[in-house]
């Protein structure tokens, strides 16, 4: 049985004991054995909602040690059940690059083995420290910079692209849309993006991202450009209006901060965009936004569609279909347990069902590096090596089977183009996804392209 398979039965096991509210017998624990992990999290300011996936992740730790002490593995040299606690230090940077850097540092003085980095700029400032110190990271609900690419040896491995590779998809699918709806002429497209390292590579030539909407998409596109804009915005009409006046069809905006879209949604509306017929996608939206303000949303679509984009299941799914599928009930199940009853979605929804996910993630690796070489062969450097060869990835029906790239450094699969309908952010476990499988970030940070993908299907879906 593989690794991956044996990682879907500690989610279904995992499910179960939560549903159940019991623990099973703990193996015995040796004196002095404790693994430090260390989840660097943007808890407050503009980008708060990034920070779910953070306490997922954390939720999901506490639920382990709670229940089965920690990594419950077999000894290589004994053949003996044995288990390590898991010490979990939380800190949060609020999406400052200067504070993640000192907690960074902070966490690694107290002995941290693995970090969880949530926030893209903020993680990448500390990509060159992680590969200096060779302590392995897992980036948490956010895009990665290309800088990551210039390490000789990267210690973060990276869960979610950059824009520059995975917007050609999302570029490529409104242009399909446009074609199957039997429209004539090219359709207009801009994209509106913070202004920060990981959107502005959407400018640069040498990411391929110009040459892609020019060269394999110009027939059937006619791309408005970007436009940048604060993190934490107060106005955005004038920027918006930039794609008014240009004639635009289809607005993307690349933000991921629930103040950023409750502003944006505002001031699109203000500008009657909506009786302009024109597709707005906030493609990071938190599904608290439209939860909050449904009526905003609502308006909207009375005109013409407002959607969004997300790394899968939306956290408002019904219990049928929860029940489907172990690794979203167990995100369904530790956040009703830890944060009063909630669902996913009250806490920016996706955002949180992804943070259990790279729970597992970091669990495997560490169970797989203990089970391989012990105790007494742990180090960084061999749990590094472990997590850059993770391969295929199941995880229990979070995301669909996927082989990662060791080129890529675990990048995502897949993303869902999502609809809005009476505040809730609807995901259709029939619809298709978005896929990646074929695009390759290369060190010498060149890009290659393929059609959006149109099948990743996890078995239990045939």
């Amino acid at each position: 049985m593989s690794n991956w398979l044996k990682l879907a039965g500690v989610i279904v096991m995992m499910a179960a004991l939560i549903a159940i509210g019991c623990a099973p017998k703990a193996a015995p624990t040796a004196p002095g054995k404790t693994i430090t992990i260390g989840i660097l999290g943007s808890l407050t300011g503009p980008l708060r909602s990034i920070g779910e996936g953070a306490i997922g992740a954390h939720d999901y730790w506490t639920e382990m040690n709670a229940t089965v002490g920690g990594i419950k593995y077999k000894d290589p040299q004994t053949g003996k059940e044995e288990v390590v606690p898991v010490k979990v230090l939380m800190g949060d940077h609020a999406w400052d690059t200067a504070k993640c850097i000192s907690l960074y540092e902070r966490f690694k003085a107290e002995g941290m083995r693995l970090a969880y980095a949530n926030g893209s700029a903020p993680t990448a400032a500390i990509y060159a420290a992680a590969a200096r110190d060779r302590i392995p990271g897992i980036q948490v609900d956010c895009t990665c910079d290309p800088f990551i690419y210039e390490l000789p040896k990267p210690y973060v491995a990276i869960d979610g692209i950059s824009v520059a590779a995975y917007e050609p998809a999302v570029v490529a699918w409104y242009v399909q849309e446009w074609k199957k709806a039997g429209k004539t002429g090219k359709l207009k497209l801009g994209i509106l993006a913070a202004d920060v390292a990981t959107r502005r590579v959407l400018d640069k030539p040498e990411l391929g991202f110009p040459q892609y909407v020019s060269e394999v998409l110009g027939k059937d596109l006619d791309y408005l450009g970007t436009v940048y804009m604060p993190v934490a915005p107060v106005d955005v009409k004038g920027e918006l209006n930039t794609f008014v006046q240009k004639g635009a069809n289809v607005v993307l905006v690349e933000h991921w901060g629930s103040g950023a879209c409750r502003v944006l949604i505002n001031d699109a509306l203000a500008l009657e965009m909506h009786k302009k017929g024109i597709t707005l996608n906030i493609m990071w939206l938190p599904a608290d936004v439209p939860l909050a303000e449904p009526k905003l949303f609502d308006e909207y679509n009375k005109y013409a569609k407002v959607e969004a984009c997300s790394h899968g299941w939306s956290g408002n799914e019904p219990p049928e279909i929860v029940a489907k599928y172990p690794g979203l009930k167990l995100a369904f199940d530790l956040c009703a347990k830890y944060h009063d009853g909630q669902k996913p979605e009250q806490r920016a929804g996706w955002y949180y069902v992804y943070g259990p996910y790279y729970g597992m993630i970091g669990h495997t690796v560490l169970k797989q590096t203990l089970e391989k070489y012990g105790w007494s062969g742990f180090s960084t450097e061999r749990l590094r090596d472990t997590l850059f060869g993770l391969s295929p990835i199941e995880s229990g029906g979070l995301l669909p089977v996927y082989y990662p790239d060791p080129n890529v450094f675990m990048t995502w699969p897949c993303l869902k183009i999502v609809s809005i309908q009476n505040g809730h952010m609807i995901t259709d476990e029939k619809s298709l996804w978005l896929g990646f499988g074929k695009t390759k970030i290369y060190p010498e940070l060149n890009i290659r392209y393929a059609e959006p993908e149109k099948v990743w299907v996890p078995p239990s879906w045939k």
